[in-house]
């Protein structure tokens, strides 16, 4: 990208003047203007960095130059006389304010809107400058108060060592300090958690002469990561306590999460299963037809609840397996994959083949008892009258 140009504005004097000036300080001489109305036209029209105005412009229209110039940040020389003498360094000098006024606006208000703790600090620790979220985080109303206060004077003795030990590592080696974590402590209130960036503070001829940078405050996004570790143990507890296999799975069907039931039957580890699809470990039709069940399940949002099934594991192993599998939605409602459960009953349904066997075979033992009693009936023979009973 070009870079954009500097401009200089003759205003009310000869621009042929000033092309030397230009040349010499890398400016471009913009057409010279005579009134206001030219004046405002030029400041729109070009990022003007430097007017300088000449004797031909009316006195009685500076108040409205000044304003003018002054609404557009741009610098201003006055030039009385056709003496160029020193014009050129009044011209360079009224460049360095104005990038210094620019630099020191920017900056302030920069500092102010900055939601993170800003801080300029010298070579001893102590405040020169800071922002008012620091004076906020420190419980200072006005930010003038901390100025000659140090890291002593609000933290406890240990961390505030740590962050004087720091800053002069920065000023000794000029190195950055970028995102560091440190844990605030004080000597009463709970610890805060901050992001801090430091950088070596130089003065015009380049010498170091303390510290800049600026802190963020993350104790919320800490403490939200350390319910979330609380609530992933918990989670990786449960799971490799549970005896039952149980997975979720996203709508292309690869593994988001598995137990180490569901990994061992598949013979790898929760960890390597991740991302995988079913076409990984079983054959092409089984599954199809896993692929099928759960696609079912997303497109309806209906559930599979303890559906009796077949699995054959890694190792060659026969499981029957209880299966449920549910809709896994999204925060928004929406169907984003399967969560799946399966318990082995392997052991229930051969015990519960054995019991039918058995009940069978109870039933057959039965029917050949009364079949043998039926054959063991009494004869009975009518003789004189009365009867004989005559046995078999």
């Amino acid at each position: 990208m070009t870079p954009m140009p500097r401009n200089l504005l003759p205003v009310g004097c000869d621009s042929s003047l000033l092309r030397a000036i230009a040349d010499a300080l890398d400016l471009r001489v913009l057409p010279a203007v005579d009134d206001p109305a030219a004046l405002e036209a030029a400041l729109k029209a070009y990022p003007v960095v430097v007017a300088v105005i000449g004797t031909a412009w009316p006195k009685s229209a500076m108040t409205v130059a000044m304003e003018l110039l002054g609404d557009q940040a741009a610098a201003c020389v006055e030039f009385l006389d056709t003496n160029v003498s020193g014009l050129e360094e009044r011209v360079a000098r009224g460049l360095a304010e104005r990038s210094l006024r620019i630099e020191t606006a920017f900056a302030g208000r920069i500092l102010e809107l900055l939601p993170d703790q800003a801080f300029v600090k010298d070579r001893n620790g102590r405040f020169l400058a800071c922002n008012q979220a620091l004076a906020r985080h420190f419980g200072v109303e006005d930010p003038s108060l901390l100025l000659g206060c140090s890291d002593f004077d609000f933290f406890s003795a240990e961390h505030a060592q740590q962050a004087f030990n720091d800053e002069q590592e920065v000023m000794r080696t000029g190195q950055e300090v970028r995102a560091k974590l440190e844990k605030e402590t004080y000597d009463q209130d709970r610890p805060t958690w901050c992001l801090t960036w430091r950088a070596p503070l130089h003065d015009p001829s380049g010498r170091v002469i303390g510290t800049c940078g600026f802190s963020r405050d993350v104790t919320e996004l800490k403490s939200t990561e350390a319910a979330l570790s609380t609530e992933r143990h918990l989670l990786e507890a449960l799971l490799t306590g549970m005896p039952d296999s149980v997975f979720i799975k996203d709508r292309q069907g690869r593994f988001l999460l598995a137990n180490h039931v569901v990994a061992k039957w598949m013979g790898t580890t929760p960890e390597l299963l991740r991302g995988k699809r079913d076409e990984d470990f079983f054959p092409a039709e089984i599954a199809a037809a896993y692929r099928a069940d759960e696609e079912s399940v997303m497109a309806t949002g209906m559930p599979v609840v303890n559906r009796e099934e077949h699995v054959r594991t890694a190792d060659g192993r026969d499981l029957w397996v209880l299966t449920t599998k549910l809709p896994y939605c999204n925060d928004d409602g929406a169907i984003v994959g399967i969560i799946g459960m399966s318990r082995n009953v392997s052991l229930r349904k051969a015990f519960d083949e054995q019991l039918k066997a058995a009940q069978t075979e109870i039933a057959e033992l039965r029917a050949e008892v009364a079949r043998l009693r039926s054959d063991t009936q009494p004869l009975d023979l009518h003789e004189s009258g009365r009867s004989v009973p005559i046995h078999a």
